[in-house]
């Protein structure tokens, strides 16, 4: 966890502390107020992924595919409304969620159908993108289908080619919040989380690093590219991408490929199908020629969670993660 911003101690006066607590009660009112305020301002048309959606009327019955969506959702302050998940594949939720939903929400683990997500009845679908469902079907049926803003290069009905940094992840929470109507909690996290992201960059100049990960436990060893969130978290990490160059988010790679790039750290993501840190550390190391690459002799293998990755609230965190243990 994220060390607690350091707070000036003061020590008001019985006067003080009056008005204090009456300015506390007006900013509780004002939580309540500013949500209400917004209520029934829609239609709301918002950007997405390089296209433009209409919502017509507030969303009540939310659809997820991934953790990061869950994640989102539950930042923006309406993990309330998912109704059904989909698309995490095994992968744990975040234990820092304030709302975590039930597991019993769960209606495939994997890329969901056009026939499970009508049968879900959702009023909007939020998550990577759909790689089994016809999404003019669902819309025909009165669904709005939006995508996490950092997963935007994640399949190919995909517009945007840009590449995702950790701010995408704040205004992302800013535009669910427009989206919601719960722009005063959404606006508030993203504004903690962009001073976070401002007092974790650091500057480590000329140190290269791999973040790799296995997709599931038959699949070979992957590598994040130039424009995924993995990147910009190398780089504000101080560290400069080995797969920089690459076009794609994610990309498959082999150990002959890590041995000619001979990174000083590399990042090896753990869970991303169920797996625990121990098992991932194993499996990466059991790899014929692994043993050659001088980050691992030098002991710069950090193991992160796979959610570190993730366009959400938790990438911000591995971004902290990774700079506390490149820090040596």
């Amino acid at each position: 966890m994220p060390s607690p911003l350091m707070l000036r101690s003061i020590r008001p006066t019985a006067a003080l502390t009056a008005i204090l607590v009456g300015l506390g009660l007006m900013g509780c009112s004002a939580v309540k107020d500013s949500d209400a305020s917004s209520q029934g301002a829609y239609p709301v048309t918002v950007e997405d992924c390089g296209s433009t959606v209409t919502i017509d009327a507030e969303p009540k019955r939310i659809l997820t595919v991934g953790t990061a969506a869950v994640e989102m959702l539950d930042a923006a302050g309406a993990a309330d409304r998912i109704t059904a998940r989909t698309g995490e594949f095994g992968a744990p939720l975040p234990e820092t969620l304030k709302n975590p939903p039930s597991d019993d929400l769960i209606t495939n683990p994997s890329d969901p159908t056009t026939e499970e997500i009508l049968a879900a009845e959702p009023d909007l679908v939020l998550g990577y993108g759909l790689f089994n469902a016809d999404i003019d079907q669902l819309r025909q049926a009165g669904i709005t289908v939006l995508t996490v803003q950092g997963e935007c290069g994640h399949d190919s009905t995909s517009q945007s080619g840009s590449g995702v940094t950790l701010t995408t992840v704040t205004d992302d929470l800013r535009r669910l919040g427009t989206v919601l109507s719960t722009s005063f909690t959404a606006d508030a996290a993203a504004a903690s989380l962009d001073e976070r992201i401002a007092q974790a960059r650091q500057d480590k100049a000329g140190s290269t690093a791999a973040w790799v990960y296995y997709f599931s436990s038959q699949d070979p060893l992957s590598a994040y590219g130039g424009q995924g969130l993995a990147n910009s978290s190398l780089q504000d990490a101080g560290l400069t991408n080995a797969y920089a160059a690459s076009m794609d988010a994610y990309l498959t790679i082999s150990v002959e490929s890590l041995l000619s790039q001979q990174p000083d750290w590399i990042i090896l993501s753990y869970g991303l199908y169920g797996e625990s840190e121990e098992e991932a550390r194993q499996k990466f190391l059991a790899s014929p020629g692994v043993d050659s690459l001088t980050a691992v002799s030098q002991n710069h293998l950090v193991l992160l969670p796979a959610s570190a990755s993730a366009p959400s609230p938790s990438g911000i965190a591995g971004m902290e993660q990774l700079v506390e243990a490149t820090r040596k």
